[in-house]
C-alpha cells in the first residue's frame, strides 16, 4: 500500500469532520500571520525606536505586541483544540470499525491470528495512529503555512537574499525523505516485536497455571526478556537515528544563517538596507526554518504512523471467509428437521475431518454423538451455526441450505456450551443474561436453578451480583460450566448444542 493510499483513506476518515478543519486551517492561518507580523515588528523596533529614536513608536509599538500575542493565543488555542478533538475522534472510529470487523471473522481467522497480534492492531498501533493524525497532523499543517507567510515576507523584504533560503531548503529536505524511510523499517519491526510482547504475555497470564505446574517461571522469563531484547535494539536503533536528525539540521541552519550574515551584513555596510530590514529578514528566516526543523521532530511520528495505518489497512482488509449471501433470507423458526446430507470438512483442504455424513435429527430429539478425541464431534457442531463453512455436502433446516439464510437468522436459534467454558469479567447475572439482556430476574433465576447453579450462586457473597473474575477465575471447573449451561437454557434456543458440555461436572 502506497503513502498516497494510506492518506486518500486516512482522509476518509476524517472527512466527517470537515467543518472543524476548515475552522482550525483558518486559525492556523491566523498564527502564521501573526508570526509573521512578529518578525516584521523586529524592522520598526530597531529603526524607529532604536536608530531613530522616535517617540511615538516606543508608545505604540508595545501596544502592538501585547494585541499581536493576545490575537495569536486565541488562534493558537482553537487549531490545536479543534485538531486535537479531530485526531481522537479519528482513533475512536478506529478502534471501533476494527474490533466490529474482528467479530465478523469466521473461526479460521482465530486460529491463525494471535490474540496478541489482535490486541497489539487495536492498541498499539491505533495509539500510533493517533500521534500522526493529532501531533502530525497539527505540525505539518500549521507549519505549512507558517513557511509561507514568512518566506512571502523575507521575499519583500530582501528578494535577493531570500533566493538564497531556495539553495538550503534541498539541502535540509533530502535528510528528512532518508530519515523517514529507516523510521519506516523500524516502526515496522518494532510493531511486529511489540505484538510477539503481547502474545508471549497473553499466553502467559492466561496460562499461568501450566507455567506454575511444570515449574518454568524460569523458562517464560527467558523467553519473554529474549523478546524484549529484540524490542529493546529496534527501539534503539530508531533513537540513534532519531538523536542524530536534530543537530544535523541545527548544522545546516548554523551554515545557511552564516552566509545570510555575511551577505546581508556586507548590504547594511554598504548602505544598501537598514539594520532593522536586515535583523527582521533574519528573524523572519530562522522563524521560517524552525518548521523545517520541526518536520526532523515529527518524521518518526509520521512514518510510525504511516505503518501502523498500513496494518491497521491490511486487517481491516480481511475479508471474512463465512459471510452472508447476496439475497440470503430469515431463517423461519426451526420446526421440524435438521438433515446433513454428504456432509464432508476439511480444514486445510487436504485430510477430511468429516466424510459423506448423512444424518436426521427430527425437532424434538436429543442426539448423542461419541467417539474418540480429534473424531470430529466439535467440527460437526461448528459447522450448524456456520462458525466454520462445509467443504462438500449440504446441512438442511427444515429443508432449507443454512448457506442461503442471514448467519444473525441461523445463529439466534441455535444456543451452544462450549467444550472450553467461556465466561466474561462480569457479575453472574450478566453471564447468564449474555444470550437474552431483556430477560427478567425470575427468568435468569429459573435458568440457573434448571442448570443446577443456584444452591451455589446464593452461597456467593452477593449472589447473582457476584463479579466472577476473568473466565470465571472465582469459580471451579464445575460451577463455571454450570453457568455457561444456564445461559445456554436462557436464551431459549430451538436448537441447542452440548460440546461435553458436563466433561467438569459430577455424574449428578
Amino acid at each position: 500500500m502506497t503513502d498516497k493510499e494510506i492518506i486518500l483513506r486516512l482522509y476518509g476518515k476524517i472527512s466527517p469532520y470537515r467543518s472543524k478543519l476548515i475552522i482550525a486551517m483558518v486559525a492556523m492561518i491566523f498564527v502564521a500571520a501573526f508570526t509573521g507580523a512578529q518578525a516584521y515588528l523586529v524592522k520598526d523596533l530597531l529603526d524607529k525606536i532604536f536608530m531613530e529614536k522616535n517617540l511615538f513608536f516606543l508608545k505604540l509599538l508595545p501596544v502592538i505586541v501585547v494585541v499581536v500575542f493576545f490575537l495569536k493565543g486565541i488562534a493558537y488555542y482553537i487549531y490545536t483544540y479543534l485538531l486535537e478533538q479531530v485526531g481522537q475522534s479519528v482513533i475512536r472510529d478506529f478502534r471501533q470499525e476494527i474490533f466490529n470487523h474482528i467479530q465478523e471473522q469466521s473461526l479460521s481467522f482465530f486460529t491463525s491470528m494471535p490474540t496478541g497480534t489482535l490486541m497489539s492492531r487495536i492498541i498499539s498501533d491505533v495509539t500510533l495512529m493517533q500521534s500522526a493524525v493529532s501531533n502530525a497532523l497539527v505540525a505539518v499543517v500549521r507549519d505549512f503555512f507558517q513557511v509561507v507567510i514568512l518566506l512571502g515576507l523575507v521575499f519583500y523584504m530582501n528578494w535577493k537574499l531570500a533566493m538564497f533560503s531556495f539553495i538550503v531548503l534541498p539541502v535540509a529536505v533530502y535528510p528528512i525523505v532518508k530519515f523517514g524511510r529507516i523510521f519506516r523499517k523500524l516502526s515496522t519491526a518494532t510493531q511486529e516485536e511489540t505484538a510477539n510482547v503481547s502474545n508471549i504475555l497473553h499466553e502467559t497470564i492466561t496460562g499461568n497455571r501450566i507455567v506454575k505446574a511444570f515449574c518454568k517461571e524460569q523458562y517464560e522469563g527467558q523467553r519473554f526478556w529474549d523478546r524484549v531484547s529484540t524490542l529493546y535494539s529496534i527501539t534503539i536503533k530508531a533513537a540513534k537515528y532519531r538523536c542524530m536528525q536534530h543537530p544535523l539540521m541545527e548544522y545546516i541552519g548554523g551554515v545557511a544563517i552564516a552566509l545570510i550574515i555575511w551577505f546581508g551584513g556586507r548590504d547594511v555596510i554598504e548602505g544598501n538596507s537598514t539594520p532593522g530590514t536586515f535583523f527582521a529578514f533574519l528573524t523572519a528566516l530562522i522563524a521560517a526554518y524552525d518548521p523545517v526543523k520541526g518536520v526532523t521532530r515529527i518524521n518518526a511520528t509520521i512514518q510510525q504512523g504511516l505503518a501502523a495505518a498500513t496494518r491497521v489497512f491490511e486487517l481491516l482488509d480481511t475479508e471474512p471467509e463465512i459471510q452472508d449471501k447476496e439475497n440470503a433470507r430469515e431463517l423461519p423458526e426451526f420446526s421440524s428437521l435438521i438433515e446433513f446430507k454428504n456432509l464432508s470438512f476439511s480444514y486445510d483442504n487436504k485430510v477430511q475431518v468429516l466424510h459423506k455424513i448423512n444424518l436426521k435429527v427430527p425437532a424434538g430429539e436429543a442426539l448423542a454423538i461419541v467417539g474418540p478425541s480429534g473424531g470430529g464431534k466439535t467440527t460437526l457442531t461448528n459447522l450448524i451455526p456456520r462458525f466454520l463453512d462445509i467443504s462438500d455436502g449440504n446441512i438442511f433446516i427444515d429443508d432449507i441450505d443454512i448457506r442461503n439464510v442471514t448467519l444473525k437468522s441461523l445463529r439466534n436459534q441455535v444456543a451452544m456450551v462450549t467444550q472450553q467454558t467461556i465466561l466474561f469479567n462480569d457479575t453472574v447475572r450478566n453471564n447468564i443474561a449474555y444470550g437474552d439482556q431483556e430477560a427478567t430476574d425470575e427468568e435468569i433465576r429459573d435458568a440457573a436453578s434448571a442448570a443446577h447453579a443456584l444452591g451455589f450462586i446464593e452461597d456467593l457473597p452477593d449472589g447473582f451480583d457476584t463479579s466472577i473474575g476473568e473466565g470465571g477465575a472465582r469459580l471451579s471447573g464445575g460451577q463455571r460450566q454450570r453457568l455457561s449451561i444456564a445461559r445456554a437454557i436462557l436464551k431459549n434456543a430451538p436448537i441447542l448444542i452440548l460440546d461435553e458440555a458436563t466433561s467438569d461436572l459430577d455424574t449428578e
